[in-house]
């Protein structure tokens, strides 16, 4: 693993770009490179090292960036085959029991990890989450959509917590990136048995009280934790009246029969495609909106179903709606948790070295190696008469890998002449000396 490198020119160019997105308005900051800096957390101060190693100012790098090689419908596309292969693996694990994925929790926490990763780690990290787009897009991608997504309704926390035993290691530029970019809080705090409870804490706080244990544990020698949390409360454009719930039978995935409050309703949008039906029912900021999506086959596996479904068949669904028709509906008021660690979904994506001791490269992230040890996703919700509360948390936890010591090998031949010496160990000093010029 290299100790010292250079920030890659892709990430550098996209940090000013980023500063001049909608959202992002920060002014960047150049600083000296050779000195350590004191940032203030909640917990304590940090000590984060910046790197003494001439590299080009990110202003002058700005001007080489090519520009965004994608459109924005081909990012979207990009990073919806990452949405429904992660549902995909998440799904054929399921077990018969419901799944709830928040790709954009996983993609906000991921790519904050990102932004210190270099070489096939990086190209790994990005093209799996979105597909085809060069670094620069990949990262504009995630902070735009990061923007574009909080509203009233749905509400996104990043943060970083750093062991404070090891906090000299991490890069102040990466740390600056991260902060600027993604808003994320940086805390240092010492990775002891509070620790859990401190980083669940701030979970749970900013998931509403929904999610609030995201850490069992905590290894004292990682070096930090990379979060993401979101909580959505959305309200029905049209709410249910008391009317409008009743009960009714549920045939569950094992043929068991359940008898709960089911929501009846007539909405105006419809989806079909030659495997499936649904609806959209609208909330009340505008913006989000509820989908079904019902398979035709009433015996199929629903966790099959999905994990069947590719990106296309998502979008042929989609642009297949009606609207100004009526749509009679009705499903059951629900409410469902669900946790999963990403390692190996991940690593089957295509994200192999960044899970690796030995091949991780997040050489822009820490003077120390290190590498993702878990990734860590759960996620609730809550559809209601009222309309819907859900949450997703994600943490991307980073342990420190061994410095491998290099193989060192030497040759030393005496087959020509050569000097020789008995000597004292403990001074040093010859007691013979001598040569051999022919034998």
């Amino acid at each position: 693993m290299k100790r010292f490198r250079k920030l890659a020119a892709t990430l550098l160019s996209t940090s000013v770009l980023l500063s001049m997105a909608a959202g992002c308005s920060k002014n960047n900051e150049t600083s000296p490179r050779t000195k350590k800096t004191e940032l203030t957390s909640n917990e304590t101060s940090l000590t984060v090292t910046e790197r003494n190693n001439g590299k080009t100012p990110i202003f002058e790098l700005a001007a080489q960036h090519p520009g965004q090689t994608m459109s924005q419908e081909e990012l979207n596309k990009a990073y919806s085959t990452f949405i429904f292969e992660l549902m995909k693996h998440c799904s054929e694990s399921a077990d018969g029991k419901n799944v709830l994925i928040s790709a954009d929790s996983v993609l906000l926490a991921l790519e904050m990890t990102a932004a210190g990763a270099d070489g096939n780690t990086l190209d790994q990290m990005l093209q799996t989450m979105v597909p085809n787009a060069d670094h620069a897009s990949a990262f504009q991608f995630a902070v735009d959509r990061m923007h574009s997504l909080q509203n009233d309704s749905l509400q996104i926390a990043n943060s970083i917590w750093i062991n404070q035993a090891d906090s000299h290691s991490v890069y102040e530029d990466y740390l600056n990136y991260v902060e600027r970019h993604f808003d994320a809080s940086i805390s240092v705090i010492p990775f002891d048995d509070q620790a859990v409870n401190t980083i669940n804490n701030w979970v749970a706080d900013k998931t509403k009280e929904r999610i609030t244990k995201l850490l069992d544990q905590l290894d004292s020698d990682s070096l930090m934790v990379l979060i993401n949390a979101m909580a959505f409360d959305g309200k029905w454009q049209q709410t249910y009246e008391d009317s409008k719930v009743r009960e009714h039978d549920f045939r569950n995935g094992n043929g068991e029969t359940t008898t709960t409050d089911f929501l009846f309703s007539t909405e105006s949008m419809y989806l079909y495609n030659a495997d499936a039906t649904g609806f959209i029912k609208e909330y009340d900021d505008g913006k989000y909106a509820f989908m079904t999506i019902l398979p035709n086959d009433e015996n199929v596996d629903i966790n099959t179903f999905v994990a069947n479904m590719s990106a296309d068949d998502y979008w042929e669904f989609w642009d297949s709606m009606e609207t100004d028709c009526k749509v009679y509906t009705r499903m059951p008021e629900f409410e469902s948790e669900y946790d999963i660690q990403l390692n190996e979904v991940l690593k089957t994506m295509g994200m192999e070295d960044a899970f690796n001791e030995a091949n991780a490269d997040f050489s822009n992230m820490s003077l120390d190696p290190v590498y993702i040890s878990k990734v860590i996703h759960k996620t609730y919700i809550n559809v209601n008469r009222e309309g819907t509360e859900a949450a997703a948390a994600t943490a991307v936890v980073m342990e420190k890998g061994e410095i491998a010591a290099p193989e060192i090998s030497y040759n030393v031949y005496c087959d020509r002449p050569f000097a020789y010496a008995i000597v004292d160990m403990d001074t040093g000093l010859p007691v013979f000396l001598g040569t051999v010029e022919t034998v």
